[in-house]
């Protein structure tokens, strides 16, 4: 198959993505790191956020947030945190919207599955990645990174961004993110979903840089009186 049809099949698919989803609880686990400079040689871990996750009717939903085991109300108040927008990010960087240049760098396995890899860039004029300064203020930087799509079904089973650059007076400097799926089964049916994700961003002068360290568990079927159930 070309490398034109692949990424046609690809697209078509992740247009797809949410549609095919049930609605389901599970757990996001977020690990936190801290350190200075770029490139890191070590980070130090700040704390562990765990949420419980409603994916209904194609929208997620964060509840019952808790620091190292202790209740909060807004994780964002307490520093950097990072939601899934798993569905979001796939379909823009497949969208024609987003119109990403593809070119294919060859053959990988993912969590067991034979992959095709593209890298791929996104210039700043069809960017829908939003950064977030500390200040508010926003920025859609260009970018590039990597897909894998599986050889069998045409999914994308991981996605690479890095931002390309932001303007000279943009608080941050460095904004890359990572974002794996896996099948896991959801009442008895076997879907493709997140497993693991990435979230790195660097400020400007200070060069401080945070880590979000992303893991997905504990799939299953909501219901309407699914009840919260973390560590189960």
């Amino acid at each position: 198959m070309t490398d034109e049809a692949l990424i046609k099949d690809a697209r078509e698919a992740s247009s797809t993505f949410s549609a095919g989803l049930p609605s389901y609880l599970a757990q996001q686990v977020t690990t936190r790191y801290f350190a200075t400079g770029w490139p890191i040689s070590h980070w130090q871990q700040i704390d562990e956020i765990t949420a419980e996750l409603a994916y209904v009717g194609g929208k997620e939903d964060y509840r019952d947030f808790k620091i190292d085991g202790n209740s909060i109300d807004r994780p964002e108040r307490s520093g950097s945190w990072s939601t899934g927008e798993f569905g979001t990010t796939l379909e823009d960087v497949m969208s024609f919207g987003t119109d990403a240049a593809f070119k294919r760098r060859g053959d990988d396995t993912v969590a067991g599955r034979p992959a095709v890899v593209f890298d791929y860039t996104v210039t700043q004029e069809h960017s829908h990645w939003t950064m977030v300064a500390p200040d508010e203020r926003t920025y859609r930087p260009a970018y590039d990174g990597a897909i894998w799509i599986d050889k069998d079904t045409r999914r994308v089973l991981r996605i690479e961004q890095k931002a390309s650059s932001f303007p000279r007076d943009f608080p941050v400097r460095r904004a890359e993110a990572i974002l794996q799926y896996g099948f896991a089964k959801i009442d008895g049916k076997s879907y493709l979903l997140p497993a693991s994700g990435e979230n790195i961003g660097c400020m400007s002068g200070s060069g401080a840089c945070t880590r979000n360290a992303i893991v997905f568990r504990n799939y299953r079927k909501f219901t309407t009186d699914s009840t919260i159930t973390f560590g189960k």
